[in-house]
């Protein structure tokens, strides 16, 4: 009986030593998903806030200049430029669940092309990199 024992302890061993594999495994695993899902964020924020920011300056330029010069611009350019700036005036600035970031992406570029057609300004210079994809 005391060599049943000796055995039974070794296949206790095994036993452990795959459950503690398991478990340091696990947590990982879930830091390194974490700290990826962090690098994947901040990459996509950077690149969602570096879009939002020049729709942001083009409309606000367009706008001071139909201020300053109203003749430049015309009343339907002008409501246009204004929709544009309230959908960027709406993308929220913390991480939201479900705030459609696409969606009001695509309606912003929609708008901004159209906006740029009315003024008669060449977009292909302008517009920045279509990185974005969701």
């Amino acid at each position: 009986m005391p060599d049943d024992d000796v055995f039974s302890g070794i296949v206790d061993i095994e036993s452990e030593f795959k459950d503690l594999g398991y478990t340091q495994g696990k947590e990982d695993g879930k830091a390194a998903g974490v700290v990826e899902g962090r690098e994947l964020g901040f990459e996509h924020g950077y690149d969602i806030g570096k879009d939002l920011g020049f729709y942001q300056g083009w409309v606000q330029t367009w706008l001071d200049a139909a201020t300053t010069h109203p003749s430049l611009v015309h009343e339907r350019v002008r409501k246009k430029l204004t929709a544009i700036k309230a959908i960027i005036d709406s993308v929220p600035t913390t991480n939201i669940e479900g705030a459609h970031f696409d969606d009001r992406l695509k309606e912003i570029q929609k708008k901004f092309k159209a906006a740029s057609a009315m003024l008669g300004v060449s977009i292909a210079a302008e517009l920045p990199s279509n990185s974005l994809s969701f």
